[in-house]
């Protein structure tokens, strides 16, 4: 995979757009923190009035660096389309217009002769303590349902519950340890976490396929109510120990 020429070909390809008012990227490529696997997020920006025109054109665009072997159109922030070319790089090309453009993350400008991105200021994945209270309500919830189906022996569907489990407390070990990118959650959170604690969530995961269940989420359980203390006070007054207390007892007696 080659996305450094992929930028290049397909930016090159969209300046020649009418269209087009502002080429930039997103992720890992604008952050510098990308790899051999990284994949590609590209914006384009065009006004209202051109949009529609515009995104029958999309696809020529795209298939200037490669043939595209996969395909499909998507509308997370915009007009998307989700691609995948013959040597494997995945790449998504979004489709903004000023007013629609998210603030979200850094971005790296390819082409944008008027200026319109000069004012950008990224806004981070920052969570409030609400936000994670509400995560860690979430979970205490699905300890419950994770109880009752480990009970029924319904393993499949208890070790499904028990990633649930371990993606909800990636969300908070992130607003912990990363605040800034705190909504990425389990994405790239090796980097983020103290060794000690990375070493304990891996070790957690690696007991919750249906064989090792329940020692998984019991771990689980047990470095979620550790974090509950490291949240402010102001938070902690919130939180609904008591049904927490009462779902960590019931899954602590589990076998």
């Amino acid at each position: 995979m080659n996305q450094e020429e992929a930028v290049r070909q397909i930016s090159s390809a969209l300046k020649q757009d009418a269209a087009v008012r502002a080429v930039f990227l997103k992720g890992s490529m604008a952050r510098e923190e990308n790899d051999a696997y990284s994949d590609v997020d590209m914006y384009c920006m065009v006004d209202e009035e051109e949009i529609s025109d515009f995104l029958q054109r999309r696809l020529a665009i795209m298939t200037c660096y490669q043939p595209l072997i996969y395909w499909s159109e998507a509308n997370f922030v915009g007009p998307q389309i989700v691609g995948v070319y013959e040597d494997g790089l995945h790449f998504d090309l979004y489709t903004v217009t000023p007013s629609s453009l998210q603030r979200t993350d850094r971005i790296k400008v390819l082409y944008d002769p008027d200026q319109l991105l000069a004012a950008y200021q990224a806004e981070d994945y920052s969570m409030s303590d609400r936000e994670v209270l509400d995560i860690l309500s979430e979970f205490t919830f699905s300890l419950l349902e994770f109880e009752a189906a480990f009970q029924r022996r319904d393993l499949l569907w208890a070790s499904r519950l028990a990633s649930h489990l371990a993606a909800d407390l990636s969300l908070v070990l992130r607003h912990l340890y990363d605040p800034g990118k705190a909504a990425l959650g389990t994405k790239s959170l090796h980097r983020a976490l103290d060794p000690g604690i990375l070493q304990r969530l891996l070790d957690a995961v690696n007991h919750t396929s249906p064989d090792r269940l329940p020692l998984g989420v019991q771990q689980l359980a047990d470095l979620a109510d550790e974090l509950v203390a490291s949240l402010p006070e102001t938070a902690k007054a919130s939180w609904n120990h008591r049904f927490f207390d009462f779902m960590h007892q019931k899954v602590r007696e589990l076998k």
